[in-house]
């Protein structure tokens, strides 16, 4: 996500000339701080995205981290490993109907899912969070200052087609699995046919009885069908409506995540994009108004619907192997573009009303983006890749399959739209095809995207990519936020603000990769992330994981590198340039 804060503005001109005459090779140094220093004195500060100023990095001064390698170890080490694709044993089939006139969206989920825990399942409900009103700026800057609280009701709750005891906690929801994958009734059983084969009852025996039995309970599908009513909150945020569309961003339930360090259940937070979602499949049977589009996650490109006696349509969608189903609905002001990439369609929705101008630009912008990306990092595996202009001031989002664009980017004639649209279809391919847990390591998903937005902006369009990488590599570099306990390998509820959330993860770990780019080259970068792309599709990618493709790429430990870079350890400077200064002269 691109959120307002991420609206960059203009560095001085004396940049760009640099930087683009020097097709961005050689100019930049290993060490952020040297050339932020640098850069300060050519042109002096600017103002970044938050509205404060930027300073020089000083090369003095600079406190030490005493903890940074156990920072590390410890980062890699609750990251779990690869996940495998879970679509074979979850699926979702949502039966919704909408009603644009009254806000409303009623209807009923049916998960099926294999149990990592032989007691409980964790929903996340995000529409939940916007059930009471939010205090703080924070919130304000996600919401708006007029926002209004919607209504979340389960009218029904049933695992193994039998009433289930819940909680709520936040937007979390605890599920008691009851009997329905019993370890303890696994385990008699076990013992009970043990005693009747005859076998000796060893305590071997019964451990591996036990063990065999948990594992076999747990691994057996389990059905949850949930009934719900939602009455629409009203704000500038993921998930709202305003006078032409309502906008579903985040608004099934959906499982929580079990790994290796247990159940993650964070709360929906101002920071950031708080979720951490497997693959699944979907099945959802929509049912709206005639005179009504839609637009969403699945397929729906001509698509036709069953009419009903009540005025209204029932279509049929389904979506494989993907994080999360987003919808928008949309009133007959709506028009739309599509050009063939591939085998995808690549689709841009706007208003009646809009600027031509900026609607045939952004188009044009996610096409060349996404056909550039396909190239680079892989094939796109689904058939079509919706860019949606809605309401609400959240910049850019996005889903797997479609992305929300806010109504500034079709308001005049600008190019401020350009690197939000590029940045969102990135995201397609890190975050859609390569999952990761983007509360505790944002970094992995937000950096690589953003990375790849400029590497494909530099060819397509230099004269703003110029002033892109500058401005990046000016944020990654300066400020004191190691003194502050800051810094881009940290959980979102850690970031006192959005601007610091940019600055380390966008902007911090852009540069360390475009320094990676310096030294090794395009080619063998991107190399790199078309086989981590490979490696994890429809899984889940760590920030262990990277470390390690990047130690296996480089041929030497590149734990250094990282601490510096991404667990801001001053005290690794000269060692991260050192680092970077071998591949360089391996490179040669």
């Amino acid at each position: 996500m691109r959120s307002r804060v991420e609206r960059l503005v203009s560095v001085k001109a004396v940049y760009v000339v640099l930087v683009v005459s020097m097709s961005f090779v050689g100019i930049f140094p290993a060490g952020g701080a040297a050339f932020a220093k640098r850069a300060a004195a050519s042109a002096g500060a600017g103002d970044t995205p938050g509205g404060t100023r930027l300073a020089a990095a000083k090369n003095s001064g600079m406190s030490e981290s005493e903890n940074a390698a156990d920072s590390l170890e410890k980062s890699v080490a609750v990251s779990p490993t690869a996940g495998q694709a879970t679509e074979d044993m979850t699926s979702y089939a949502a039966d919704v109907k909408i009603d644009p006139a009254s806000k409303t969206a009623t209807g009923s989920l049916h998960i099926r899912f294999a149990p990592r825990d032989p007691d409980y399942v964790y929903l996340h409900l995000y529409p939940l969070a916007f059930t009471e009103k939010k205090s703080g700026g924070l919130w304000l800057e996600i919401l708006g200052k007029n926002a209004v609280p919607g209504t979340y009701h389960i009218t029904k709750l049933v695992v193994q087609g039998k009433p289930a005891s819940y909680q709520i906690d936040g937007t979390v929801v605890k599920v008691g699995l009851g009997k329905a994958v019993s370890a303890k009734e696994g385990e008699l059983q076990y013992a009970q046919a043990s005693t009747q084969a005859g076998l000796q009852a060893t305590a071997q025996a019964t451990a591996q009885a036990t063990a065999q039995a948990t594992a076999q309970a747990t691994t057996q599908p389990i059905d949850l069908e949930l009934d719900f009513e939602m009455t629409l909150p009203l704000n500038m945020g993921r998930m709202s409506y305003d006078e032409h569309a309502i906008w579903l961003g985040n608004w099934l339930p959906v499982l929580a995540v079990y790994d290796a360090s247990g159940w993650h259940l964070d709360p929906y937070g101002p920071v950031g994009d708080p979720f951490y979602t497997e693959t699944a499949n979907y099945q959802v049977q929509l049912t709206i108004p005639a005179g009504y589009q839609f637009v969403s996650t699945a397929t729906d490109r001509n698509i036709a619907g069953k009419e009903l006696q009540t005025g209204e349509i029932t279509y049929s969608l389904q979506a494989k192997r993907v994080r999360d189903f987003s919808l928008v609905i949309m009133d007959n002001t709506y028009q739309h573009a599509e050009t063939p990439v591939g085998n995808t369609w690549v689709r841009s929705w706007w208003r009646q009303g809009d600027s031509a101008g900026q609607v045939k630009r952004n188009h044009e912008a996610a096409v060349k983006a996404f056909a550039y990306f396909q190239a680079q990092f892989g094939a796109y595996p689904y058939p079509e890749y919706d860019t949606v202009r809605i309401g609400g001031n959240i910049n850019g989002m996005e889903y797997p399959g479609i992305v929300f664009l806010d109504g500034s980017h079709y308001q005049c004639d600008h190019l401020s739209s350009i690197p939000t649209v590029v940045h969102e279809t990135a995201h397609q391919w890190f975050y859609g095809l390569v999952g990761n847990n983007q509360v505790e390591e944002a970094w992995l998903d937000e950096g690589l995207a953003e990375y790849a937005s400029l590497a494909f902006m530099v060819n397509a369009y230099p004269e703003l990519a110029g002033e892109q990488v500058v401005g990046r590599m000016v944020r990654g570099t300066t400020g004191f936020y190691d003194k502050k306990g800051l810094k881009p390998w940290m959980a979102l509820s850690r970031f006192p603000d959005n601007e610091s959330y940019s600055n380390l993860v966008y902007s911090r770990t852009t540069t360390m990769l475009w320094l990676l780019r310096e030294a090794w080259g395009e080619q063998r970068l991107h190399a790199m992330l078309r086989r981590f792309v490979a490696a994890h599709q429809h899984g889940i990618a760590t920030g262990k994981g990277w470390v390690e493709a990047l130690t296996a790429e480089a041929g030497e430990d590149a734990s250094l590198f990282i601490k510096y870079w991404l667990l801001l350890d001053r005290s690794q400077e000269q060692a991260a340039e050192a680092w970077l200064d071998r591949q360089r002269a391996a490179k040669r």
